[in-house]
Formats: structure tokens, C-alpha cells, sequence
């Protein structure tokens, strides 16, 4: 529950409020791939999770895009906080986009990231999109060539890392985990 304290301009929350998170990082971190693993985790009344992109992703995909499809999982989160539900969504989202999305009446909001060491997060997205056994230098992602779509997650991993230690949020680095493990680290964060 939300107690708007109007007159102090300050919202606060009891400790038995549902929370909504985000367990974020670049492509190539793990997020989509410990959905079902965390499904398996949690307990199913308690929580519900979801892929960010699950609702599609425009070829022009940029930031407003994401500032408007995090405000529609904020929605979710405060729908599902009326059933007693916590909601974690596995998606992309920076630490300065958080005053952009949170609502008047938002449930608490938390952050994690999947982290993994640059070389790594290469590795991964070239063999995401190797079809036949080849490597289509031909394709595009979010309107980007495959090339830099790939470079720009290389490049953004250690800027990300940066970003959520100034904001002390927690990390895990994915790079040696199993995903097993990955989920089973995030869940130990989001059941504490």
C-alpha cells in the first residue's frame, strides 16, 4: 500500500507492499533465457514473470520506445500488487530511466543486472543469430546491421556494469554461470 503524503511531496511504503523488478542488462547478458528458469523458482502465487519484449519490438525501437513499454510494465506491477502478485520483468532498462516511468501511485521499484565480460556477451549474440551454420552478416536488428548491434551491446556492457554500481544496485556477473545458477542468484536477490 501507498501512503501519498501530499503535503511532504513524499510517498511511503509499508514492508508488506509487492515490488516490481526489473532484472535488466544488454543482449547477450542471459535476461530472456532465465525466464523459465525463474518461473520454476518462485512460487507461482507470489510472482509472475515476464519478457520485456514480449509484446514486440518496433525496427525503430529507441529510448522513448522503452521509456513507454517500461511504464506499461509499471501498470502491470500496480495491477498485479492488488492480487498480492510481485512482478519481474526481464528487459532492458538504465537506472536514469526510473524518475522517467515511475508513477504517482507506483509500487517500489528494484533493479538487477546480468552482467558478463565483453568477450562473452560477442560470443553469445553471434551464435544467437548463426542460422545453417552460418553467420549472416546481411542481417539487421532493431534496424541496425547485425555488425553494430553486436559492437553497441560489446561496447555498453562495461558502461551498464558502471551505471548500476554508482546506483548500488546488484549485479551478477552471468559470464561462467549456468542459467540454473543465474536464476537461482536473482531469485535470492528478489526473496530477500
Amino acid at each position: 500500500m501507498v501512503i501519498n503524503l501530499a503535503q511532504c511531496g513524499i510517498f511511503c511504503y509499508d514492508e508488506f507492499m509487492n515490488k516490481i523488478y526489473f532484472i535488466s542488462g544488454v543482449n547477450g547478458a542471459g535476461k530472456s533465457a532465465i525466464i523459465p528458469h525463474l518461473k520454476k523458482i518462485l512460487p507461482k502465487e507470489k510472482y509472475q514473470v515476464f519478457d520485456f519484449d514480449e509484446r514486440g519490438v518496433p525496427e525503430d525501437a529507441d529510448r522513448n520506445w522503452r521509456i513507454s513499454e517500461s511504464k506499461y510494465w509499471v501498470e502491470k506491477g500496480n495491477e498485479l500488487a492488488k492480487e498480492n502478485i510481485n512482478i519481474i520483468i526481464c528487459g532492458f532498462i538504465k537506472p536514469d530511466d526510473l524518475p522517467n516511468i515511475i508513477g504517482e501511485e507506483s509500487n517500489e521499484i528494484k533493479l538487477i543486472l546480468l552482467d558478463a565480460e565483453p568477450e562473452i556477451i560477442r560470443q553469445r549474440l553471434i551464435s544467437r543469430y548463426i542460422k545453417n551454420n552460418i553467420f549472416d552478416e546481411s542481417q539487421k536488428i532493431i534496424g541496425k546491421p547485425i555488425q553494430e548491434f553486436i559492437a553497441s551491446n560489446v561496447y555498453f556492457a562495461p558502461k551498464m556494469k558502471e551505471l548500476f554500481e554508482q546506483s548500488d544496485y546488484p549485479i551478477i556477473d552471468t559470464s561462467n554461470l549456468t542459467l540454473e545458477d543465474v536464476a537461482r542468484k536473482a531469485a535470492n536477490i528478489i526473496l530477500k
